[in-house]
């Protein structure tokens, strides 16, 4: 059961998602955010300071209480890099810790969709990607060990190589074209409550899926968990003619 104060934070969240408040938006004054959300001031503050120490909002003495930063612009759905797919401005930093990298063998699930064969081999990456030292996203790989053969040397004692697209396209000739997502929200595990600092209650949206080379042949299925709260998510598709185009290409 949650506590009175988280529900106020998923309350305020919504607020500021209702009305549409953007970066140094001003919220409502405490006493008229304790009516609204049927609680007390001390509900409300201790909710207010929650939010404050995650970087939501910012309090400020004798003015009040405003947006500290409006939500992320997530692009799923563009081809490479993590980055390509996020509006970053030019003081933003994204960084990368590697939690893992491990052969094992595939699952009856991961069998079928990478297109191989029963107990094949393949490697699991898992990376959280912080973004000006913030935990954002939390990101898994399963790549066929047969077309990588040496990936995990790449990330031997936690090192950072970059966009994995790219890795695997330079090293191994495996390029990117096409890719099959889906997309839902639902409440943060364990796992991902503590990696990426959530409440109890918090939500994420899990995207994964897999991605293809232009040959139609499957490179890896992934799978990315963003911090509800912190994305906005656009989502573009290609005309029919122009995939069809990229694979024959």
């Amino acid at each position: 059961m949650r506590a009175l104060y988280e529900k106020t934070i998923a309350f305020i969240l919504q607020y500021i998602d209702e009305n549409r408040l953007q970066e140094d938006a001003q919220l409502p004054p405490e006493a008229k955010l304790a009516v609204l959300a049927g609680v007390s001031l001390v509900t409300v503050r201790r909710a207010l300071q929650e939010l404050a120490n995650q970087g939501v909002v910012r309090r400020e003495q004798g003015r009040g209480t405003f947006v500290a930063r409006s939500r992320l612009r997530a692009e799923t759905t563009r081809m490479g890099s993590l980055r390509n797919g996020l509006h970053l401005d030019a003081h933003s930093k994204l960084t990368t810790r590697v939690l893992a990298c491990t052969a094992r063998e595939a699952s009856a699930e991961e069998s079928k969709a990478l297109a191989l064969q029963a107990g094949a081999s393949v490697w699991e990456l898992s990376r959280l990607r912080l973004l000006n030292r913030r935990p954002l996203i939390l990101e898994s790989a399963v790549i066929p060990k047969l077309l990588a053969p040496n990936l995990g040397g790449h990330f031997r004692s936690g090192r950072d190589s970059g966009s994995l697209y790219e890795l695997l396209e330079r090293e191994y000739g495996m390029k990117e074209s096409r890719e099959e997502q889906q997309l839902v929200s639902r409440p943060a595990d364990t796992r991902e409550e503590e990696l990426l600092g959530l409440l109890n209650f918090e939500w994420v949206v899990e995207v994964s899926g897999v991605s293809y080379s232009a040959r139609r042949e499957p490179i890896d299925r992934f799978r990315l968990v963003f911090v509800a709260k912190s994305f906005a998510f656009r989502l573009a598709a290609a005309p029919a003619f122009a995939v069809e185009a990229v694979e024959l290409a």
